[in-house]
């Protein structure tokens, strides 16, 4: 709590600023902010790849400043990155997913099978003789976050995974990130710049200059269009529509987070039928 973080000790500037944060326990939260806004710095922090200049950061119940729970926290709190290929390392995609496991020390069988589970999980069963480099984006990527369940972490803190990926590779993530959370109950961090990503989250937090500014629903954050695009961010194009025809006196509430919403507000018999 009253996280603070300066990455030069030197300059007074502070890249998170007496941020106040409590995730629950099988949550899926998504963080929003311009380039400098501080949400990477933030789950960084999370499995301790930063510690705190000031504040304290629990995960699981353990101090992250408190060197003896290193690995405990990184065991709770698995992080995939943007790049793939910067946590792609073996010669076959089995062979990376096992990876994590081999260096915990866990025993042969039991790697075994949690390779083959993680790879089930996220739909990569049929790729596992594969080399990575074949892979599409996508592909890697789902691969990298079946590396991370190998691990059987609690907590999956996913910084912009997206952000390099096509279409298709988006939405193949996202809906591996959805069934993990829905299904297995992992909880998600999910730090993106993609709006129609953060509509699928439980809770949105949105970061400015190292500050938590807002937090709420989906439905609740971008219904403040207005505030929200103050702050460098844009909303789902489908709530911003809802917005201005709201603006003109038509009866579409603001709130309106997709085309079937907007479908079933412009044409409430449609929705009947």
């Amino acid at each position: 709590m009253g996280l603070t973080h300066r990455y030069d000790a030197t300059r007074e500037d502070l890249a998170l600023d007496q941020v106040g944060l409590t995730v629950r326990e099988g949550e899926f939260v998504a963080v929003l902010g311009h380039n400098g806004s501080g949400k990477s710095t933030l789950a960084k922090h999370v499995n301790a790849l930063l510690l705190p200049t000031g504040g304290t950061v629990w995960v699981g119940g353990w101090d992250t400043r408190e060197q003896r729970f290193l690995w405990d926290i990184r065991r709770t709190a698995g992080m995939v990155f943007q790049n793939p290929d910067n946590q792609l390392i073996a010669t076959t995609v089995e062979e990376d997913v096992a990876f994590g496991p081999e260096n915990l020390g866990i025993p042969p069988a039991e790697i075994r099978r949690r390779v083959d589970e993680a790879l089930a999980a996220v739909g990569m069963a049929d790729f596992a003789q594969r080399a990575p480099h074949l892979l599409s984006g996508g592909q890697k990527q789902r691969v990298a976050i079946a590396g991370i369940l190998a691990m059987r972490p609690r907590v999956i803190v996913l910084d912009e995974p997206t952000a390099m990926l096509d279409p298709s590779g988006r939405r193949e993530v996202m809906q591996t990130v959805q069934r993990l959370n829905r299904e297995e109950g992992i909880t998600i961090l999910h730090i993106t710049h993609h709006m129609d990503e953060a509509v699928l989250a439980d809770r949105v937090l949105v970061m400015e200059a190292g500050r938590l500014v807002l937090s709420g629903t989906p439905r609740e954050v971008f219904s403040r269009v207005e505030e929200v695009k103050a702050l460098g961010l844009d909303v789902p194009q489908i709530t911003e529509l809802a917005a201005q025809l709201h603006a003109m006196g038509l009866p579409v509430p603001k709130d309106v987070l997709t085309v079937d919403e907007m479908v079933t507000a412009l044409c409430p018999s449609s929705s009947t039928t």
